[in-house]
């Protein structure tokens, strides 16, 4: 039987350290920092953090630095919440999701520039002008005998 707790706890932990990030911690370097990730380990005691910042200009690493620095305060408010038992070792990691994101935006923009087919599209274009008058099939009920013999079938089955 799956657990459902692991992934619950994971999501509580996220919503607490995002508020705690967003509300409860005074520093401005840490200003746009975002948890997107937790992945808790089978025992409960190891807690990856995955953070993405927006509009903070600071690198990647120092503001790892910082989340390693503040960890305590994060860890106290697991303690407060009273989420789990035992605390969990928190380690930091960059969410490169994001960067992923953008690189495959302007890569396909350049695809797209490429292979522009808005030139040879014309909304005006009529299907039947391309189309044989043999491709089309007319379906006359009246004419089709066997169509008949299938509603008959119906109605006796019900």
């Amino acid at each position: 039987m799956k657990s459902f707790r692991i992934p619950r706890l994971q999501e509580e932990l996220k919503k607490l350290f995002n508020i705690a990030l967003t509300q409860k911690m005074n520093d401005p370097k840490l200003n746009w920092v975002q948890i997107t990730e937790v992945i808790l380990a089978k025992d409960l005691r190891y807690a990856k953090l995955y953070f993405s910042h927006y509009n903070n200009h600071a690198s990647h690493d120092k503001i790892k630095e910082l989340l390693i620095k503040s960890s305590g305060f994060l860890k106290k408010q697991i303690a407060g919440a009273q989420l789990m038992r035992t605390i969990p070792e928190l380690s930091f990691f960059y969410d490169e999701t994001e960067d992923r994101a953008e690189k495959m935006d302007t890569l396909l923009a350049t695809l797209k520039d490429d292979y522009s087919d808005d030139a040879d599209y014309d909304p005006d274009i009529d299907i039947d002008d391309y189309l044989d008058d043999d491709d089309y099939f007319d379906f006359d009920e009246e004419e089709d005998d066997d169509y008949e013999d299938f509603e008959d079938d119906e109605e006796d089955e019900d």
